[in-house]
């Protein structure tokens, strides 16, 4: 359907020069304003579906048509006012020169990286100073009322030539370097359009407009037609709402990020020719200043974001790495974090270092204490303990949750006399908490406890010591709870 209704604009482009050939130009101006103001309205279309944000891309697209729109309407303006038609006003050339600006924006800035204010602050004022350049460099070749010879008119058109491929190529690869599917259908799009404009327009300026038919209202005008027709069927269909992600390559980071330098490098490349021209050195000079500038201070700031990025993935990566130590009801270290201190405590042991000893710590009849009073009652019960727990160590103990409702504690350079009475004053705090446990024959909760120190016999490696407080930890649940003994 989008190709009848092409073909039909194009058939009554044809009928219209036809049928008024008294009134050819103004027929065909009809047209040529229609068509690239068909493809704005349907990249304003995209924008109502996507959004209309710069980092989409589409209003940068209907910008761009609309400029294009403005030259010819200046054309059309110039043809009816000027004694000479044949003459093309510096306006309008300024406005077809300018069109490509929003695409070389699109083509630097969309889909490269989150970029912050101020870079986008300084892409648009690389945009600004190109468009200024532009603006200059045309009106060294022509005048408002038109080229001042013929040599200038076939300059123009090479500079025409310049962009146009410039535009093409720099869109196709951006198309291919795509990553998501919004970016590739923008790309597509754009690169389908700039890649069909460049040929038509190099046939139609030194063909035609230098050639064979100088003045609007010709057949050759239909032309012109097929570039902005083109874009508007290919940018009709939406983009997929699922958000394909194609894997990177060197091709797709090497493409991204060299895009941003296209700003500073078409900035640059007008400067130069500004100063090859001599005839405005000093904004040549200027305009070299401002490009590379531009880009070193960009490239800065996205040095210092790409530094910040990993500043914070070292700092998500060690957060991670802490919880994963620990306890999430608790906060104390857990099993994981336990087994690893164990093993560093007990290499300084063989080391002859020091001695440490280890306590394994049970609540008493905590399962009738869930049962009892349920669940969040016995969470809170074991943070409160290991709360106390806690309070009770040095700095340099060791506590963790070992699992349920048992606790485990690393006392370094402690001897089994010491360890056990450090452990008789943490029993004593969570006998002193008076939580009220009806299944206890105590009637509040109460812990017990087994410890064993390194210089034991039988405790030559940490399993073994670990066993051997078990052991102690069984003997005081044997003889009655709410007690601390001692590995033998």
């Amino acid at each position: 359907m989008k190709w009848v209704l092409a073909i039909a604009f194009v058939f009554l482009h044809v009928a219209a020069i036809t049928l008024w050939p008294a009134h050819a130009m103004v027929a065909s101006y009809v047209f040529l304003i229609a068509a690239p103001l068909l493809g704005a309205a349907i990249a304003f279309r995209r924008c109502r579906i996507e959004g209309f944000a710069l980092s989409r891309g589409w209003s940068l697209a209907a910008i761009s048509l609309l400029l294009w729109t403005l030259g010819m309407i200046s054309s059309l303006d110039a043809d009816l006012s000027l004694s000479d038609p044949s003459q093309v006003p510096g306006g309008s050339m300024l406005l077809y020169i300018l069109y490509g600006v929003p695409i070389t924006y699109a083509v630097a800035t969309i889909g490269v990286d989150r970029s912050n204010g101020v870079q986008r602050g300084i892409d648009a004022l690389l945009a600004i100073v190109l468009g200024y350049l532009y603006f200059v460099l045309t009106f060294s070749w022509t005048t408002l009322h038109g080229v001042v010879s013929n040599q200038s008119a076939t300059i123009i058109s090479y500079t025409f030539d310049l962009e146009n491929v410039f535009l093409a190529a720099t869109t196709w690869i951006r198309y291919a370097a795509s990553e998501t599917s919004a970016d590739r259908n923008l790309f597509r799009t754009l690169a389908t359009y700039s890649g069909v404009y460049g040929i038509c327009a190099a046939y139609y300026n030194h063909h035609v407009a230098l050639g064979v038919a100088p003045d609007i209202g010709s057949y050759y005008d239909v032309v012109i037609d097929a570039p902005f027709l083109l874009f508007a069927m290919v940018a009709w269909s939406p983009t997929s709402r699922v958000e394909v992600v194609h894997k990177s390559s060197l091709f797709v980071h090497f493409v991204r990020s060299g895009s941003p330098l296209l700003l500073s490098l078409s900035v640059l490349t007008l400067s130069l020719l500004l100063l090859y021209q001599r005839q405005h050195t000093d904004l040549g000079i200027a305009g070299v200043v401002v490009a590379v500038l531009g880009y070193g201070l960009r490239s800065i700031l996205s040095q210092v974001r790409h530094i910040e990025t990993e500043d914070l993935l070292r700092h998500d990566r060690s957060t991670l790495a802490e919880l994963a130590m620990h306890d999430a009801l608790t906060g104390l270290l857990n099993r994981r974090a336990f087994d690893e201190a164990i093993e560093r405590e007990w290499r300084m042991v063989q080391r002859g270092d020091q001695v440490i000893s280890l306590v394994l710590i049970d609540i008493d009849l905590f399962k009738q204490y869930n049962d009892s009073y349920g669940h969040p009652a016995g969470d809170a019960c074991l943070k409160l303990v290991a709360d106390e727990l806690q309070k009770s160590l040095r700095p340099a103990d060791i506590l963790a949750r070992y699992g349920g409702e048992e606790f485990v504690v690393i006392l370094p350079a402690a001897t089994l006399a010491a360890a056990s009475a450090v452990t008789l004053r943490m029993c004593e705090r969570i006998h002193a908490l008076a939580l009220p446990h009806a299944a206890s024959p105590f009637g509040h909760v109460t812990v017990s406890a087994g410890v064993a120190c390194s210089s034991l016999a039988r405790a030559g490696t940490p399993e073994s010591l670990i066993d051997c407080a078990d052991r102690a930890l069984y003997e005081a649940k044997r003889r009655g709870r709410n007690r601390v003994e001692q590995a033998s």
